[in-house]
């Protein structure tokens, strides 16, 4: 579970606190909506305080929570992206996400079979690639990842 402090600007340019509290996951992938914007932001604006995880059009923005248990592979109980449906947990989205790993440690597997290893502290950019996280820690691992919708600038391919 996250925690979510989102801060906006009143109708007379005031900074106000619009919202203070834990966010309730909302599936069982272990996603935590935390903020959206389904277009290019534009400042002052009212928060963006969603309900919902998924992954925005060009231009928007979205910002999520992320569990995953140990011994798990990141899969789609939800629904979200399109996984392969013969290597379990391999999907790609049209979109840029920045993920900041906060605790615990896990495994990015790319299409090619290279792994790349995660610690708490370390940042990964995933460019719209195929891809798949394990966790083959013994502690669950938690991020925070930026979703940045992208446009794909060629016909998007089958998983």
């Amino acid at each position: 579970m996250s925690f979510r402090r989102v801060i906006a600007t009143e109708q007379y340019g005031t900074a106000v606190l619009v919202a203070d509290e834990k966010v309730e996951r909302i599936d069982t992938a272990g996603l935590d909506p935390i903020w959206r914007s389904d277009s290019v932001p534009e400042v002052p604006n009212s928060g963006g305080v969603p309900d919902t995880v998924g992954f925005p059009d060009p231009g928007g923005v979205w910002v999520i929570g992320w569990v995953l248990e140990p011994g798990r592979i990141g899969d789609n109980d939800n629904g979200i992206v399109a996984m392969d449906e013969h290597t379990p947990g391999f999907h790609r989205t049209d979109s840029v996400d920045v993920h900041v790993l906060l605790e615990g440690s896990l495994v990015l597997e790319l299409d090619d079979g290279v792994e790349v290893e995660l610690n708490a502290g370390d940042t990964v950019v995933v460019n719209g690639n195929k891809h798949r996280w394990h966790n083959r820690g013994e502690e669950t691992a938690r991020a925070i990842v930026t979703i940045c919708g992208a446009s794909r600038t060629t016909d998007r391919q089958e998983i």
